[in-house]
């Protein structure tokens, strides 16, 4: 019981601390007094980066915080489509500032350390002035500066070029007094790897394709056509829509003006099956199958073929209804997140290409083994001539 009450503490801690916002801290005023050296292999804690900023902060200074959305190391490596570095100013103070590129949780400290009565908060939108004035009142004070004033089709290195000159234009308006303080963070890393360690999802492309949702399953193609005879049509904008779904199996009813379809999924043995589609026209109702058998593991949506058919098997009178570009998942659960899974290509395990690397390994361990066991046949001679005895003769006749 008691390394249970040491072990879990450790871990809540170690999952809060994958959580925490890294992110680059630049700091710069006029003298710096703090020994403090930049360090892009050991990331500062907040205990360390809290204990920086009272050696900064003895003198009572005015601090601007410009605060980015999102920052990284590498954006301050960016440059324009002229080849100018996007942070002139803060270059050109390089000497007078301490430069922190992994910071943990650098925003809370710094709300930590100021004073909520002497602090204030400004976003920065399409106004760019600040509502400050010199002074000796501003001595301690905190101001938290939010940078949320992307513009349209702007880059990345132009945006933070642009912020680089607000910030030395603010600090130069609020000269004066009191000694300033700026430093330059973000909320959270702007160059981050993906949560998700599964493979890459390619979106559906953009065209002419359409989405159709209901409560439990999740359904695109380009287009659905009806065909009976030689006669075939296309069917358009759904009109009414309906599911009933438990955990075994969903059925989604989709209806376009006179024409509906039921589609029914099953779930079994972790996999689902688009078993069949029944279609009503008016008075006539008939269940048409697939062609193939369509599934694929739970989970997962269907992405096999270009064109998926279902068909009657009544000889009378023959419907067809063809899905173009399928792309299909039932969610045997309600109220989930209906985002598509991984795609299930129908391509079996051992492909081309594995059984080719395969076959090479085997005919190479065949000639290793071939060759281990002439090595373990070998025989070394075991007699030899004495040269002080009668030689061995051999008569030739």
């Amino acid at each position: 019981m008691a390394f249970c009450r040491v072990v879990f503490p450790l871990l809540v801690l170690s999952v809060i601390s994958c959580y925490a916002s890294i992110v680059p801290v630049y700091l710069w005023t006029d003298s710096i007094k703090s020994p403090v050296r930049s360090d892009p292999f050991t990331p500062f804690s907040t205990d360390e980066f809290s204990e920086t900023l009272k050696q900064i902060l003895v003198e009572d200074p005015l601090t601007l915080v410009f605060i980015e959305e999102n920052l990284s190391v590498e954006d301050f490596s960016l440059k324009n489509a002229n080849g100018e570095t996007s942070f002139p100013y803060l270059h050109d103070n390089i000497e007078e500032a301490i430069y922190l590129p992994t910071v943990k949780d650098a925003l809370e400290v710094l709300n930590r350390t100021s004073s909520p009565y002497n602090s204030e908060n400004i976003i920065l939108g399409e106004e760019s002035e600040l509502v400050l004035t010199p002074g000796k009142n501003n001595a301690g004070r905190f101001v938290f500066i939010h940078l949320k004033d992307a513009r349209e089709g702007e880059s990345r290195a132009d945006l933070l070029r642009r912020h680089d000159a607000f910030m030395q234009k603010a600090v130069e308006d609020m000269a004066g007094d009191v000694p300033i303080v700026g430093i330059y963070t973000a909320n959270y890393p702007s160059w981050t790897i993906p949560s998700s360690k599964s493979r890459v999802r390619r979106a559906v492309e953009a065209g002419n394709t359409r989405m159709y949702t209901v409560d439990g399953l999740r359904l695109v193609a380009k287009s659905i056509h009806l065909s009976s005879g030689n006669d075939s049509r296309t069917l358009g904008d759904v009109t009414a829509q309906s599911s009933v779904l438990n955990d075994t199996y969903v059925n989604a009813t989709l209806t376009f003006d006179n024409t509906t379809l039921v589609l029914n999924f099953n779930s079994k043995a972790g996999y689902w099956f688009f078993d069949t589609v029944v279609l009503t026209i008016g008075d006539l109702t008939d269940t048409l199958y697939p062609d193939e058998e369509l599934f694929a593991i739970l989970g997962f949506c269907y992405r096999c073929a270009q064109q998926v058919t279902f068909s009657t098997r009544n000889e009378t009178k023959t419907y067809t209804v063809s899905f173009e570009d399928l792309k299909v998942q039932p969610f045997f659960e309600t109220n989930t997140t209906q985002e598509f899974g991984d795609a299930f290509n129908c391509v079996g395990f051992f492909s081309a290409p594995i059984w080719a690397g395969l076959f090479v390994v085997f005919i190479l361990l065949a000639i290793t083994f071939y060759g281990i066991m002439m090595m373990l046949d070998i025989r070394t001679m075991d007699r030899f001539d004495d040269p002080k005895g009668k030689t061995i003769t051999i008569n030739a006749e």
